[in-house]
């Protein structure tokens, strides 16, 4: 069995009004500002545990609608396993739903959403991401990004990038480029939207998420440090975190 350690947050952050991301852990969905920390057991057989984040888009009311019917989606039933085609399946169900919504609720067309995140099983994890939120490795002191943003530069703008697919009804087949990874030694993984890599830099990211991977409340503190460090630099966007930690059985302890 592997032992999940969680924490998360959402906010606001300090200059929007509305928080228009959306966090989802397992069966559990953020209500605007919100928190949120667990510990569970991962038995070998039971439905991968997946958590991922939502970044809504589409003006004042669609984005949080977005965000909102894409997580409702992706938990509305059990993944069956971690395979690239079992989850590619379900975020494209995700964006059906919003195109769905773009199309059929009057003020609403052109409402999307980004989305990150990892679908864990007591053996192995997969990372899928569609948009510009990310999903960040932590091990032996270092951070690396596990997914590739969706970004390209914005011919009209310099110096601004547009994204080149989303949860919407501009992307009517999304690919989230799924990686399926082994779990054989202690992992933190952070899942996070572009209001926190947008003004945290990578070394501060490194810094406040280097405790100690499996100890109970360090995931927790480093959500409020990475929290209060995107608050201090002007979290001119929303944010949106989650810190897991994945610790597998020790091979050299005998099993029970």
């Amino acid at each position: 069995m592997t032992i999940l350690r969680i924490a998360a947050r959402t906010h606001v952050g300090r200059v929007r009004t509305e928080n228009q991301d959306c966090l989802l852990i397992n069966t559990w969905l953020s209500a605007r500002d919100g928190t949120y920390a667990r510990e569970q057991v991962l038995r070998p057989g039971e439905d991968p545990y997946v958590a991922a984040v939502f970044d809504g888009m589409g003006g004042h009311a669609g984005g949080s609608v977005a965000s909102r019917v894409a997580a409702a989606t992706l938990a509305a039933r059990p993944l069956s396993d971690v395979e690239p085609g079992t989850i590619t399946e379900r975020v494209a169900a995700a964006a059906r739903a919003v195109q769905t919504v773009s199309d059929d609720v009057h003020g609403l067309r052109g409402l999307g959403s980004t989305v990150a995140g990892v679908a864990v099983t007591a053996t192995r994890f997969s990372v899928f991401a569609v948009g510009d939120s990310a999903v960040f490795r932590i091990a032996e002191g270092s951070v690396g990004e596990l997914t590739v943003p969706d970004r390209r530069p914005d011919p009209h703008r310099d110096g601004a990038t547009v994204l080149t697919q989303s949860l919407s009804m501009y992307t009517s087949s999304p690919d989230p480029a799924v990686e399926t990874y082994p779990i054989v030694r202690p992992v933190r993984l952070l899942i996070c939207t572009d209001g926190l890599t947008d003004v945290v830099a990578a070394d501060d990211l490194r810094a406040l998420l280097a405790g100690p991977i499996g100890k109970p409340g360090v995931p927790e503190q480093a959500v409020t440090d990475l929290t209060a460090a995107t608050l201090k630099n002007g979290a001119p966007d929303n944010v949106s975190l989650i810190v897991l930690d994945l610790v597998p059985p020790d091979p050299r302890e005998p099993s029970r």
